[in-house]
């Protein structure tokens, strides 16, 4: 098993390869390797779409060959075929170990627990822009049949080779800082080789600290990748991943039409049972109007009967004192007494009341009941009892 260190394809077709062996960072050996133009289409035969993976620098390979030397290039190989199955058994081997790991230490549940918005409405975009997988996840948000709009960040980043996988981490980290709704990782179709940058462990581990649910849709019908495994949701296809995030949007906007309908009914139905409450109590309240109404005309009646009977009587009351008032002024009146044989004495128009008012010799009218006289005072007698 020898590592690609450098690779370099002729106008002729031919392709030289370099190999190295390295042991802790220190290069041990080194030999160039050459396959032929004949040689090279027989592996692009058995290897297709793998053979750009699979002759990568950084790529460790199995391969036949015969040793050749040369007078002035030296010792070289001549390489007629490659085992691609070693190749697919380390990948294998690799995905398991990380697999394992990524298990053990719980990565595998920590994006599960980040909570996914109801509504994916800004969208951080790993991929690389072009390729079908990328397009077809756009083009189906974007252009989706209920209009809705979401905003998508684009961050590039290869999706298959020796550097995809660094530069996956790298765009993940970019997209996490935005604080997007969610990361979305896309990849279209492709060979267990295309596919072995998303089960690298370091990518395993930036996806499960993301502070972001990670929705991955890598082109693969059976085995997940580790990628897969780590993320908040996976899916099949980028495709199946818009579709993901459009019925998401409509499944809330459902939501809210159904609770809009349910207040709409439900505010009709208040108002309706509101207004039979308030015709209600405007009969009710008029009915006790005219109730209230024609029992206080009544008690009025009643009051002003009461009323009438009372200031009667008390008129009649009334009368019946002043008749006796007038009779006692009648009784008590100057001129009944004079006509019971009395008279009133005045001592220049006053009235006198006693003798000692008097003296002998004054000039006093005297009246009767019907006239009066003046006299002159010649003898004044006092009563006895006014004596003693």
């Amino acid at each position: 098993m020898q590592e690609i260190a450098n690779i370099t394809n002729s106008k002729t077709g031919h392709v030289y390869v370099d190999f190295v062996e390295e042991r802790d960072g220190v290069r041990k050996a080194s030999i160039r390797g050459t396959i032929w133009s004949s040689a090279m289409r027989i592996i692009n035969s058995q290897l297709g779409d793998d053979t750009d993976t699979v002759l990568s620098v950084g790529s460790e390979i199995v391969f036949m060959c015969r040793v050749t030397f040369h007078e002035v290039y030296g010792l070289s190989l001549s390489i007629s075929e490659i085992d691609l199955s070693f190749m697919l058994g380390e990948l294998e081997k690799r995905k398991k170990e990380a697999i394992e790991h990524v298990k053990k230490e719980g990565i595998d549940r920590f994006n599960k627990e980040r909570e996914l918005p109801r509504v994916v409405h800004k969208i951080a975009l790993v991929g690389s822009p072009g390729t079908s997988g990328f397009r077809d996840f756009a083009h189906h948000v974007l252009h989706n049949e209920w209009r809705f709009r979401f905003e998508i960040d684009v961050f590039s980043a290869p999706v298959q080779g020796v550097e995809a996988s660094a530069k996956i981490i790298e765009a993940i980290h970019l997209a996490d800082e935005t604080n997007p709704d969610a990361i979305v990782v896309v990849r279209g179709g492709g060979s267990p080789l295309d596919l072995d940058c998303f089960n690298n462990l370091e990518l395993a581990i930036a996806i499960g600290n993301c502070r972001t649910p990670v929705l991955t849709g890598i082109g693969h019908e059976t085995d997940l990748c580790v990628a897969d495994i780590v993320s908040h949701r996976y899916f099949k296809t980028p495709t199946d991943v818009g579709d993901f995030v459009v019925e998401r949007a409509s499944f809330f906007a459902s939501l809210l039409i159904e609770i809009a309908t349910k207040v709409g009914s439900r505010s009709q139905a208040v108002i309706f049972k509101e207004q039979s409450f308030l015709e209600r109590a405007k009969l009710l309240i008029r009915e006790l109007s005219s109730k209230m109404i024609i029992e206080k005309r009544t008690d009025y009646s009643q009051m002003r009967a009461d009323l009438k009977r009372e200031f009667e009587r008390l008129l009649e009351k009334q009368k019946e004192a002043i008749s006796q008032f007038q009779n006692t002024i009648k009784l008590l009146h100057p001129l009944n007494t004079l006509a019971r044989g009395y008279s009133v004495v005045r001592l220049n128009g006053t009235s006198v009341s006693t003798i000692a008012r008097i003296k002998k010799g004054d000039q006093v009218d005297v009246q009767l009941q019907d006239g009066e006289f003046s006299a002159t005072i010649n003898e004044l007698k006092k009563n006895e009892n006014e004596k003693r």
